[in-house]
């Protein structure tokens, strides 16, 4: 007979493995944020000529700056649509044992293959009505999503303890209203709710803290966590006319702190000594979206010329870690994640061409964009990487009667950092490229 010290001790090391599992598995599976936490490809004024913010002449006004709505006399309907396709490709470093596990190694080159994702894409819709109730008041109200981003990795790559698939949704509704203090001066405001929903699903890699687990739980044991919470949101924002020829806007994008929850479940891998065995429990992650500082200005340097630049910027130097409270699991309650961010900030600028002699009703737009990441290369993991990029916009709108149709093409190009001391667990020591490509379409109906 085993004595009861023995089989106390037993469990409790079981316990303690159960522990650290979790730990390990909780610390790379909060989805990570991008350059600003929405995407500003919104509207094809936006992501045509990369400048709406000092003239926002659309309904996506609701979005950028709320005081452009006054440039809406007539009642608008505005729909649009966008899909980013992203491009990558990264090589990973191995790391302690990591031959053993993924069953390959390296090339001559000190890196694994290459690896794409199999899926890599985000959806950027947009639904707005705004117009004129009173002289000088002019409202609005609009649905979009303002991140809806997921990428999906084979189950057998060598990136399986990093990403299999994870994804970001954020719908949100605002109502917005903006007055004409004086002919040079506009002041707005919307109010509204962000559906902020997260999912991650990868391999936990089973030697934590250089201990060997994986005789307990297997050699691939599968994390999947969700999350969701609703938080408030709101805006303010100034447009301003003082010349004929030039305009100017600003705007601030209230902080969020919304609070996600959601079932993790770790099972354990076939080859584990209960396989199939599993760890439920509940999660709860506070996640910030930062203070948004943007100002933008357009001038009219001809008759068919306008000119614009805006800057946008994200304080994100408050993440500095990241704190989940877990429930339902022993012996863990919480863990910080490290993120040290820094601030963020995009700077963008372009050219409209309009009401030419030959062409009255056409627009045609292009645009150069600057965009800087906050999150600090070693803290960055595949499920949602945070990469520093430039980008090239074009586009065109056309009216006719009582609508205009638009359509644009953005690319990025990212500077992937070669990255070679990842705090993350395990390691995300990476090389790689990408690309970006936004395709968006609007329609515009005056009712």
């Amino acid at each position: 007979m085993i004595p009861l010290y023995r089989r106390a001790s037993a469990r409790y090391c079981e316990h303690m493995v159960r522990a650290a599992l979790v730990v390990s598995a909780l610390a790379l599976a909060v989805p990570a944020h991008a350059g600003g936490f929405g995407i500003p490809e919104v509207g094809v004024r936006r992501t045509a000529m990369g400048s709406i913010i000092g003239r926002p002449d659309d309904p996506s006004a609701l979005y950028h700056n709320p005081a452009g709505l006054v440039l809406q006399d007539d009642w608008t309907l505005y729909v649009s649509a966008g899909i980013a396709l992203l491009s990558t490709s990264f090589e990973l470093a191995p790391w302690d044992q990591s031959n053993r596990f993924l069953g390959t190694t390296p090339g001559a080159n000190g890196y694994y293959g290459a690896v794409q994702p199999t899926r890599a894409l985000a959806a950027i819709p947009m639904l707005a009505i705004t117009g004129h109730i009173l002289p000088r008041l002019y409202v609005g109200a609009a649905a979009f999503v303002g991140n809806a981003t997921g990428a999906e990795f084979s189950s057998d790559a060598v990136t399986r303890y990093h990403l299999i698939d994870g994804y970001v949704i954020a719908p949100q509704a605002v109502l917005g209203a903006a007055y004409r203090v004086t002919d040079q001066l506009a002041l707005g405001a919307t109010a509204g709710v962000v559906d902020i929903r997260v999912h991650g699903e990868r391999d936990v890699f089973p030697i934590v803290d250089g201990a060997d687990i994986s005789s307990i739980v297997g050699t691939s044991p599968k994390l999947v966590l969700d999350g969701s919470g609703w938080a408030p949101t709101w805006m303010v924002g100034a447009y301003g006319q003082p010349l004929a020829n030039l305009t100017w806007g600003a705007a601030i994008i209230g902080r969020v702190d919304a609070t996600l929850t959601g079932p993790v479940a770790i099972t354990y891998s076939q080859d584990a000594s209960i396989p199939g065995d599993q760890l439920v429990g509940t999660q709860t992650t506070q996640q910030l979206l930062p203070w948004t500082f943007q100002a933008g200005a357009n001038v009219d340097v001809s008759k068919h010329v306008e000119l614009g630049g805006e800057l946008r910027y994200w304080l994100y130097r408050q993440l500095e870690s990241e704190h989940t409270d877990v429930t339902g699991i022993f012996l863990v309650r919480s863990l910080d994640t490290t993120k040290d961010y820094s601030d963020s900030w995009e700077v963008s600028g372009g050219v409209r061409v309009h009401d030419l002699d030959a062409a009255p009703r056409l627009d045609l737009m292009a645009g150069l964009q600057y965009d800087h990441s906050p999150a600090p290369p070693d803290t960055i993991t595949l499920d949602q990487p945070s990469f520093t990029h430039v980008a090239l916009h074009s586009g065109a709108r056309y009216s006719f009667g009582r609508y205009r149709v638009g359509a644009s093409y953005i690319q990025y190009w990212y500077f992937v950092p070669t990255i070679t001391d990842s705090i993350t667990s395990p390691p995300t020591n990476i090389r790689g490229s990408g690309t970006n490509h936004i395709a968006t379409v609007s329609l515009e109906v005056k009712l």
